[in-house]
């Protein structure tokens, strides 16, 4: 039983730490030092870095390059995604109570059917 809640316990921590994440569009004011951004510019660029700073012209990013916001057709922001955490760790719960589940079946009727015999 206790090696059960320890790897409960390490599972959720698991979990934790690698919570799904999805980019949502956001506003040039939403976003910060240290966020990761995906920017698409009015000439159909994709870039995504972490950003270094922000002032009212632009964004730099750690790759040492510099966006103008007047050249953002689009702007968005990773953020966790609270519904594909859920669905990920409701889905390992669920997958472990159905492993758990055939074991306890296997047993019994395993038990069931020496006794028949």
């Amino acid at each position: 039983m206790r090696g059960q809640t320890l790897t409960s316990a390490v599972l959720i921590m698991c979990l934790l730490v690698s919570s799904c994440t999805s980019y949502k569009v956001v506003h040039i004011f939403d976003i910060h030092e240290g966020d990761r951004v995906k920017i698409t510019t009015k000439d159909g660029r994709d870039v995504e870095f972490k950003v270094v700073s922000v002032t009212l012209v632009g964004v730099t990013g750690d790759n040492q390059q510099f966006i103008r916001f007047s050249d953002v057709a689009k702007l968005e922001k990773e953020g966790v995604s609270v519904l594909k955490t859920a669905g990920l760790a409701g889905g390992i719960v669920l997958g472990r109570a159905g492993l758990l589940l055939i074991m306890f079946a296997a047993v019994w009727f395993g038990v069931e059917a020496a006794h028949t015999l």
